[in-house]
């Protein structure tokens, strides 16, 4: 029996036998060896998740100031069930990620088939070839406790594994460019030592052949605006010795526009990392604060989102304050504080917490049930209730369910026995929660809905005239509004159409 790798659209795509994984081998020398000699540097992505696929790309992309390619890239996907499906899918040149940026499909349309200097593979052995591996594995933490994020931890099993095997293969003048977003301490503490173990299994001189170790962290927004916010954004640096902080700068200088976004440079790889963990805590918990006060707004008759705005005018000092939700979702904000607490006892050897960063992170993974609360001023009992759930992406305008607020919310509410339908135009299967089916037909699946929550802020649910909703329903459901994403005059639209309207922060609603 033939395994096979399922993509999002339903495709199959088998997984290589032996026989094929040998034939590719021969084929990535050769072409190796072809890009050499047209003197451009080999580089391979560990990884091509939402961020790495992407980035591979960039780097693709870079070119000197004649307009050629400094680089190939290897692209490097383990030949698991999951995940095996993006090598042939990038290599027709197609992205596995759905995006409303339509620089995406423009850029793999323009390395992967017209400049031929990215390419996707499954084996190993690519990792013996290049100049330059970027680190971009998926590392979570996992929080046993739900809002218990005091007890999150980090399994870095598979990291550790992804690290052994460049250990096992990468020439020694190789640098390895963590682009992951890891525990401060990971690049010295974890990287170093299994690459030190590995590179002295094959007689490789650690002394006069230290490991080339560098740490940088991307800034991602998968959105409208996903390749720029890899390529035109600032970057934060460091490496393990000189030579693998002058060889990232060499780098990130030819892939990134740092004439705009000049680089940044730390003084050691533990301060790189602190800087992204710490970074998005800080927005985690700004976050966190806004929804203290969304509720207070709530109960004294307030639109939390107008005094935000007011309180915003303060330019330098509190323009970034942030916004209420359903709840924080993706791959950052859920998980790096974590990281970093986890990493204070077991890296560091430690005591106390993060004990800010930890309880913000608790109070946006159970905030969707505020949602839940907001339904129950109206609907007290939810068995049977027909509610219809608008976006199940973590952010509007795309397709990444990681960490979604809308899968605490559906799986809260099915606890509570309702019926609960879900669209997204951007999500073509929930991987985290297969037993829902993302309904692709709006229409169909909101009639009879008693309860709409507009829960994503994707384009299509904010251009939807409430009379248009309510002819698509039938019925004159309660519209929950859960960031912002319908204004006064729509919200007025709604209730003159005879039904009720509530909002996370909108306190001001009658």
């Amino acid at each position: 029996m033939i395994k096979s790798s399922i993509a999002p659209d339903g495709r199959e795509y088998p997984l290589p036998t032996e026989e094929e994984n040998e034939l590719e081998r021969n084929l990535l020398l050769e072409i190796t060896q072809e890009q050499r000699a047209l003197g451009r540097k080999i580089v391979a992505v560990q990884g091509l998740g939402f961020v790495g696929c992407v980035m591979a790309a960039v780097v693709a992309d870079a070119t000197d100031k004649d307009g050629k390619p400094i680089y190939f890239v290897h692209g490097h996907q383990r030949p698991s069930k999951r995940s095996f499906w993006k090598v042939p899918v990038i290599n027709s040149g197609v992205p596995p990620v759905s995006s409303s940026d339509p620089e995406v499909p423009q850029i793999f349309k323009r390395t992967v088939r017209e400049k031929k200097n990215f390419r996707a593979t499954s084996v190993e052995a690519v990792y013996s070839m290049v100049d330059i591996v970027v680190v971009d594995i998926q590392l979570d933490a996992t929080k046993p406790a739900f809002g218990q994020a005091e007890k999150g931890y980090c399994d870095i099993t598979a990291f550790r594994e992804g690290i052994r095997v460049l250990g096992q293969n990468i020439n020694p003048e190789c640098l390895v460019l963590v682009e992951t977003t890891v525990p401060p301490g990971t690049c010295e503490k974890v990287v170093k030592p299994i690459l030190e173990t590995e590179f002295t299994k094959r007689g490789i001189d650690i002394t006069t052949n230290p490991p080339l170790i560098a740490h940088s962290y991307e800034r991602v927004m998968p959105g409208a605006k996903y390749v720029s916010s890899i390529r035109d954004y600032w970057r934060v640096f460091s490496g393990v010795n000189p030579k693998s902080i002058e060889l990232c700068r060499e780098f990130l200088t030819n892939v990134l526009n740092v004439e705009s976004y000049p680089l940044t440079q730390l003084d050691s790889t533990n301060a790189s990392e602190l800087a992204k963990t710490m970074e998005n805590s800080y927005r985690a918990t700004n976050i966190a604060l806004t929804l203290e006060w969304a509720r207070f707004a709530e109960e004294i008759g307030v639109d939390i989102f107008k005094v935000r705005d007011a309180i915003r005018k303060r330019k330098g000092t509190h323009d970034n304050l942030l916004r209420p939700s359903l709840g924080v979702g993706g791959y950052c904000l859920t998980k790096d504080p974590v990281l970093a607490n986890w990493a204070m006892g077991a890296l560091f050897d430690l005591p106390g917490q993060l004990a800010v960063a930890i309880n913000s992170v608790n109070i946006n993974d159970t905030m969707p049930l505020h949602t839940i609360e907001l339904i129950r001023q109206e609907h007290e009992d939810l068995k049977n209730l027909r509610i219809s759930v608008l976006g199940v992406s973590y952010l509007e305008n795309v397709g990444d369910t990681r960490h979604s607020p809308s899968k605490t919310l559906v799986e809260f509410l099915r606890k509570d026995l309702a019926l609960v339908s879900a669209h997204d135009p951007y999500v073509e299967h929930w991987d985290e929660l297969e037993e829902v089916e993302v309904e692709k037909d709006l229409s169909a699946m909101l009639e009879g809905s008693e309860v709409v929550i507009f829960a994503v802020g994707h384009d299509q649910y904010k251009n939807i005239e409430p009379k248009d909703l309510i002819d698509m329903c039938k019925t004159r459901p309660l519209i929950i509004d859960c960031s912002n994403f319908l204004d006064d005059i729509k919200i007025n639209k709604y209730k003159g159409l005879g039904c009720k309207v509530r909002g996370v922060g909108k306190g001001h609603i009658i």
